[in-house]
């Protein structure tokens, strides 16, 4: 009998079981339908209210990054291969091969500056290829050493004019989507520098010179699908055209509208200025703070030596000595900037742009002294790889792209595309002096100095990136250059000041709509009270 009950419980409990199981299965379907359904929602709110046709833009923009990646990844292949077609080449001939290709990047970078303003940035954007075409092709048929650096230094013009691609992104997004968008042209570089290390460590260095000259007529042919920048339309009082394209960007009337309308506020004060109040704005506090923080932030980036192993990947990993051949571990290399390029692309939208930078430069400090102190111990070769695949990693997640995100973002609108380039121009010279040389501070240091000397440089960088640099996640273009501006701004450079008072004129303060507030009836009171205390007094 209680046999039979017992048997009779555990049939029931197994028909439970089983009602239950086909519930979650239910359960859980309706959720991935939910899920799959909120999915297709979220899609079509992109493409119904915009954010598709910015992230094309952006993308067409950001595509000139892949020929800047070709430039700078091209020595590490190049070098190898042309050394032991030409054993008699000296050590000297061969480092002028890699930094010819970083010295004309300032002269790029000042001309495209120039330009940008003058032209437009979608017209400059296209316009580059013409440098980029004609280096690779001088390369590709080069028959001497001379043809070869001229070649390098023809391409090196397209790293330089490439900054424009950062400040067209920053001017066509949002703020919730520039942070993310930017990032893609660091990730775009290290994309063509992993398939120019792929392509050398099987392909004659001639053929893939062919293959980037191909590859450059890419973003001349993007950039006609998309309109030119708004902002420098309404600049340049086109704003018929800047209103076309800002539609087009958003597809959405009143967000065109209101974002036009906030920037042709900010450009009312200085329609009517005299060349000397046009010099004058590069004496202001919001023009100068910022450079200087960026060129500090360029000097600790090259000194930690990310752009060493960029561009001497192959020669650095035989100095360093590790048991991968030296080819395999450069497109490693290649493949980690590749991911990790995502990786800091994803979490640039999630974190401070100060905690990015700070975090990635202590990290990428600590493995670059890890792999020192291994090489000093006689530590495992392989223990030395890892260490330096993480500082590869860590740099892709702030130090790296964040002085070149920042570099189009903290400028004010009317002059920044001369400061971009400007501040561009500095940072490729500090980068040509420390490609230059690295052959003769591996000599004076030994391998193992450099590592401690890099390593030391990215710890301080942090500390620095911590304590000064400026937030600019979330905030529109505007709110970042105030931040900047002084408390008290010299009308001579274009601005009417506020002052801390209500006293004084009306005072126009914008909400983020773009709608405007007039104080004057405040100021009035706030007068009249003044006469009434003194009356009493």
């Amino acid at each position: 009998m209680l046999r039979n009950k017992a048997v009779e419980l555990l049939k029931r409990g197994a028909r439970g079981a089983r009602a239950a199981a086909g519930a979650g299965a239910a359960c859980w379907g309706e959720r991935r339908a939910r899920n799959m359904l909120a999915t297709i929602k979220g899609f079509w709110k992109v493409c119904r209210y915009g954010d598709l046709y910015m992230v094309l833009a952006a993308l067409a923009a950001q595509s000139i990054n892949i020929s800047v990646g070709f430039c700078q990844g091209f020595s590490a292949v190049l070098l190898p291969q042309y050394t032991f077609e030409y054993p008699a080449i000296s050590y000297e001939e061969a480092s002028w091969i890699a930094s010819l290709g970083v010295i004309s990047n300032p002269i790029g970078a000042l001309l495209g500056g120039m330009m940008v303003d003058a032209v437009g940035r979608r017209l400059l954007l296209q316009s580059i290829v013409l440098p980029n075409l004609v280096g690779w092709l001088v390369i590709a048929f080069s028959e001497t050493y001379v043809f070869l650096c001229i070649g390098r230094f023809i391409t090196g013009f397209t790293i330089g004019m490439s900054t424009v691609s950062y400040i067209y992104v920053a001017e066509i997004t949002t703020p919730e989507k520039r942070g993310v968008l930017s990032a893609l042209g660091p990730g775009l570089v290290s994309t063509g520098i992993f398939i120019v290390y792929s392509l050398g460590a099987f392909v004659h260095w001639r053929k893939v010179a062919a293959i980037c000259a191909g590859v450059s007529l890419l973003t001349p042919f993007l950039m006609y699908f998309v309109p030119e920048s708004p902002l420098w339309l309404a600049s340049k009082g086109q704003m018929k055209e800047a209103y076309n394209a800002m539609f087009w960007l958003r597809q959405n009337n009143n967000t065109a509208q209101q974002e036009l309308m906030e920037f042709t506020k900010d450009r009312k004060a200085g329609e009517t200025m005299t060349f000397r109040q046009k010099l004058n704005l590069f004496k202001r506090r919001s023009v100068v703070k910022p450079f200087a923080l960026l060129i500090i932030f360029f000097i600790f980036q090259e000194m930690s030596g990310i752009y060493v192993i960029l561009y001497y990947a192959v020669d650095f990993f035989k100095s360093v000595g590790t048991s991968v051949n030296e080819f395999t571990a450069s497109i490693i290399v290649g493949g980690v900037r590749v991911f990790m390029g995502a990786v800091g692309a994803c979490l640039i939208n999630s974190f401070r742009r100060k905690t990015l930078a700070a975090t990635s430069g202590l990290l990428l400090g600590v493995a670059m002294l890890g792999a020192a102190v291994c090489d000093s111990v006689n530590g495992p070769p392989l223990v030395k790889l890892a260490c330096v695949l993480l500082h590869v990693s860590f740099s892709m997640v702030g130090f790296l792209q964040l002085p070149w995100i920042m570099s189009g973002e903290l400028y004010p609108q009317d002059i920044r595309g001369v400061m971009s380039g400007a501040t561009s121009c500095c940072a490729y010279v500090l980068i040509f002096f420390n490609i230059k040389t690295y052959p003769q501070l591996e000599n004076l240091l030994t391998s193992n100095g450099t590592l401690y000397l890099f390593g030391g440089c990215a710890l301080l960088g942090a500390a620095y990136c911590y304590f000064f640099l400026p937030e600019t996640k979330g905030k529109t273009l505007t709110e970042i250059m105030r931040q900047f501006d002084e408390e008290k701004k010299d009308p001579e450079a274009g601005y009417v000041k506020e002052k801390p008072g209500l006293e004084g004129k009306p005072v126009q303060r914008r909400h983020s709509a773009g709608a405007s507030v007039n104080l004057e009836k405040k100021a009035q009171w706030a007068q009249e009270e003044k006469k009434t205390s003194n009356h009493c007094e």
